[in-house]
């Protein structure tokens, strides 16, 4: 991670504990660009995602909808710039930015608040719209594990639904290669301590690493980091309902 939080990571989780749905919940008014190809009409839809574990509340996430071409991750591949600055820093702005605009992108956007751990002290999930158009309909997302090094949360690729029913999808928990799981104190960022399951002060510490991304290995413990951080399976489930 960064010597230095990143301010939007900050205020979201000191300021924004308490807020479960985007301030401006106008699905017209999306941080992301409309697709441009004329193949149809857009489609908003409702993202939910819900936190599963008792140890790890997750950043602000960033969520990108986009056609078949579009990667935003893949297991194996070099974490992009977007991606190792949410996994380290839980700063998903980067990441929107990147990728608003693009070829084959109908929306991209971050979400304004964490999404806290069963029994912390916020809400364990949070809603946002998004809109998809012609062939971009398929949605990815990534938040940080916040107790961890470079761990992050993330969705690849799945198609959106195109009827009105729910559709539920279960986000796994990968490590973005680009620094070392030394989960010392030093290592984590201090919101771990504020908002996790056990206390600490942590710091600005990385030691960087030139790896790829891949499924996260978990907890090992026996630093500040210990079998209270750990989650079981998927740490969190994403709820996508057409709405429009």
């Amino acid at each position: 991670m960064s010597s230095r939080l990143s301010l939007v990571f900050v205020i979201a989780v000191f300021a924004g504990c308490s807020n479960l749905t985007e301030a401006n919940p106008d699905p017209t008014l999306s941080l992301g660009a409309t697709a441009t190809d004329g193949t149809g009409s857009d489609r908003i839809y409702e993202v939910t995602i819900t936190n599963l574990t008792s140890g790890q509340p997750l950043s602000p996430a960033a969520l990108v909808v986009h056609g078949a071409s579009v990667s935003v991750f893949s297991v194996g591949a070099t974490a992009s710039e977007g991606i190792r600055r949410i996994a380290e820093d839980g700063d998903p702005s980067y990441l929107v930015a990147m990728m608003a605009g693009g070829a084959h992108v109908a929306d991209a956007k971050a979400t304004t608040a964490p999404v806290h751990r069963i029994g912390g002290p916020g809400p364990t999930s949070v809603t946002t719209m998004v809109r998809a158009s012609g062939g971009a309909n398929r949605l990815s997302l990534a938040t940080m594990l916040i107790c961890t090094n470079d761990g992050f949360v993330g969705l690849h690729g799945v198609k959106l639904p195109s009827n009105f029913k729910p559709a539920t999808f279960n986000a796994n928990a990968y490590d973005s290669g680009t620094e070392a799981n030394s989960e010392l104190d030093g290592d984590i960022v201090p919101p771990c301590f504020g908002i996790g399951p056990v206390g600490g002060t942590g710091g600005g510490g990385r030691t960087p690493t030139a790896g790829v991304i891949r499924m996260h290995r978990g907890i090992v413990g026996g630093n500040a980091l210990t079998s209270a951080h750990a989650w079981r399976e998927s740490p969190a489930l994403v709820t996508v309902v057409r709405i429009q």
